[in-house]
């Protein structure tokens, strides 16, 4: 019997060719489940199902996000979400949504293999962001659990406030993830962003 392919992250090959310790933080967040959920948000049934499986009120305030130990739920729109797990368990999670679902104007698509996130941290966040991106998101306006879909370097991109350090989450196309990874290194080089090496990986 043959092998299984080993999975490959989409930034899985990229290494930093420099060596010292980088003043921030720039690294990928393999292989999270990335559920994409669209209902009625007028539909209580439907609303209070989901809480139950995932263990938190969907976020209803426009950009925001509600957040647990494994998962964060994203707002995207007034009836859509995206759902990231931490957790591995994305077949029971995407089987158990889809079953409380059936008869509700509701729809989940596991959308993992073609996304990718991207963690930038460190007091220098903001400065590289701000060369590629158009939002302000000083914590007075884009404080931690606030998120956005924006353009960063012409990629679209959701942005994720993490919390003060400040982090911020970055969900890309898995196709643009190469793309934006680069432009982060080349932006954030005079602050000493780069993603580890191979030897600190």
């Amino acid at each position: 019997m043959s092998s299984p392919i080993p999975r490959r992250s989409p930034l899985g090959a990229i290494h930093s060719a420099e060596t010292s310790p980088p003043a921030g933080r720039l690294i990928e967040r393999p292989f999270l489940t990335h559920l994409n959920l669209r209902l009625d948000p007028h539909d209580a049934e439907a609303l209070t199902a989901v809480r139950q499986i995932v263990g938190v009120q969907l976020p209803r305030t426009p950009n925001t996000t509600t957040v647990t130990d494994d998962l964060t739920v994203a707002w995207l729109g007034p009836d859509e979400w995206l759902l990231l797990d931490e957790s591995h368990q994305s077949d029971a999670l995407l089987v158990d949504l889809q079953a409380a679902l059936t008869g509700h104007f509701a729809s989940v698509v596991d959308t993992s293999a073609g996304q990718t996130v991207i963690r930038l941290s460190g007091p220098s966040t903001l400065d590289v962001l701000a060369r590629g991106c158009a939002l302000d998101l000083h914590p007075s306006v884009f404080p931690p659990g606030a998120c956005a879909q924006t353009l960063l370097a012409r990629a679209q991109a959701l942005l994720i406030a993490v919390d003060d350090a400040p982090t911020i989450d970055i969900t890309v196309r898995r196709s643009f993830a190469p793309y934006v990874a680069a432009w982060l290194e080349d932006s954030g080089r005079d602050f000493g962003f780069r993603f580890p090496t191979s030897d600190t990986a």
